[in-house]
């Protein structure tokens, strides 16, 4: 019977350092999670910054001409706009319901243009 409630208490304790052992885990994996996560919304704050720059740039040029051109966007630049669409939401876990406000702000955000294309605005949210 002694041998028996050895055995109990060393099954006891290698439980609770395995309970404890996964719990530690458990938190060092979300917090590796979430270090990724806030990369990937810095990132992608990055790559909106730099596409606004250059879209300022290229809006100073066209200010300079006699007869103001709309604002087209290029396809390249709506493949990033919707990537980077999908990661905020992705990241951010924001429902469907705000994804349409979502896309509009990131394409004026761009653009800087407060009418925007509802087709492009579509496209963004399209699953």
């Amino acid at each position: 019977m002694v041998g028996s409630h050895i055995d109990v208490a060393r099954a006891a304790i290698e439980a609770s350092f395995l309970l404890r052992h996964r719990s530690i885990a458990g938190n060092i994996a979300f917090r590796r999670e979430m270090d990724h996560s806030r990369r990937a919304i810095a990132q992608s704050r990055e790559l909106l910054k730099r596409l606004r720059q250059r879209q300022r740039d290229g809006n100073s040029r066209a200010w300079e001409a006699t007869d103001p051109v709309p604002f087209a966007v290029s396809a390249f630049d709506a493949d990033i706009l919707r990537a980077v669409f999908r990661d905020l939401v992705s990241q951010a876990n924001v429902p469907e319901c705000q994804w349409r406000d979502l896309a509009k702000s990131l394409v004026h955000e761009f653009t800087g243009c407060e009418l925007v294309e509802t087709g492009l605005i579509e496209w963004l949210i399209h699953k």
